[in-house]
């Protein structure tokens, strides 16, 4: 009997200092899985816009059809005498070429009709803003003389800027620089970067 109450005690001894033993040890706790840190979301770059500039104007009279004839023409920016610098300056309100690679202005046929439309493409879509505001500042919209285009936006969409200005009274027709900009937002397929009124 002795022995099973020796036996007894020393194996509560054992189990009682095992439990000391791991009593004063701190516990061991596994950190979490930390995940590597993430980047902030990046906008996907919004697909180019197909096709030349005409072809692109073509397809915003698909949506936005004029009652007047227009002619559609690009602009030679490689000419910097002083009838090409006039010819940049009136078509787009640009003062230099620098910052675009192509420009197209589309008119009415009529030079009482104030109507304008001009497509231009910069060479770095991160500066499409700031081309879009020296257009807006830099266009004359009585280059007409005897008539105002009064109703101007300026619109833009990866690197493709829209100048449009047109006068008031044909929006009883339903031509509105609003009208233009929301055809050029449907041939760009979704929501524009910005536009400037």
């Amino acid at each position: 009997m002795k022995k099973t109450i020796s036996m007894f005690l020393i194996l509560a001894l054992a189990i009682a200092a095992l439990a000391g033993c791991s009593a004063g040890k701190p516990a061991e706790t596994t950190a979490p899985a930390t995940e590597a840190p993430t980047e902030a979301p990046t906008e996907a770059p919004k697909p180019a816009l197909e096709g030349t500039l005409e072809e692109m104007i073509d397809r915003i009279y698909a949506q936005q059809s004029v009652e007047f004839m227009v002619g559609t023409m690009p602009l030679d920016l490689t000419d910097t005498s002083e009838d090409g610098l006039w010819a940049l300056k009136n078509g787009t309100g640009l003062d230099s070429a620098a910052d675009i690679t192509e420009a197209v202005t589309s008119e009415a046929m009529i030079g009482s009709i104030p109507y304008s439309l001009v497509l231009v493409r910069v060479a770095d879509a991160a500066n499409a803003q700031s081309v879009a505001e020296a257009m807006k500042s830099g266009i004359d919209p009585r280059k007409w003389i005897c008539v105002e285009a009064d109703d101007l936006k300026v619109c833009g969409y990866g690197d493709v800027v829209m100048l449009v200005m047109i006068g008031s009274q044909y929006a009883e027709s339903g031509l509105t620089a609003q009208s233009f900009v929301d055809a050029f937002e449907t041939v760009c397929g979704g929501s524009l970067d910005f536009v400037l009124e």
